[in-house]
């Protein structure tokens, strides 16, 4: 079975939200500092809230609002958010498979601007910043 979806450093900045129109039980989320809400649409840019969370204060603040965030406890592992034509940056893995940077270790996404980085810290983070 394929592990759960874990974005990486490479969405920071970039949130092309194209995961967030595949992911068929919108477990990705965008923070609002506005409303200091993690929330889900069900389509990118359509305004429409599909789930809401209340993020941990802390961890929300590492990136904000620059990057999206995974629920690790909503995601089925169904795999659609990390096919290589999905985010065009890369920055999609499952968690069995992110790559630490070490020799021999898991490969990076072809479209990831950020080789050599060990983005193991993205699961916990993913973990983090849902506090409710």
């Amino acid at each position: 079975m394929a592990g759960v979806a874990v974005i990486t450093e490479a969405c920071i900045g970039t949130k092309d939200r194209a995961c967030v129109d595949v992911c068929p039980v919108q477990c990705i989320y965008e923070y609002d500092p506005a409303s200091d809400r993690l929330n889900s649409e069900q389509m990118a840019g359509s305004g429409i809230v599909e789930n809401s969370h209340v993020p941990n204060a802390d961890s929300v603040a590492i990136f904000g609002d620059t990057i999206l965030y995974v629920n690790l406890d909503e995601c089925t592992s169904c795999t659609a958010c990390y096919q290589p034509d999905v985010c065009p940056v890369g920055a999609i893995y499952a968690d069995d498979l992110l790559p630490t940077g070490e020799p021999g270790g898991p490969k990076y996404n072809s479209d990831d601007p950020r080789t050599g980085n060990d983005h193991r810290f993205f699961v916990q983070l993913s973990r983090d910043v849902f506090a409710d």
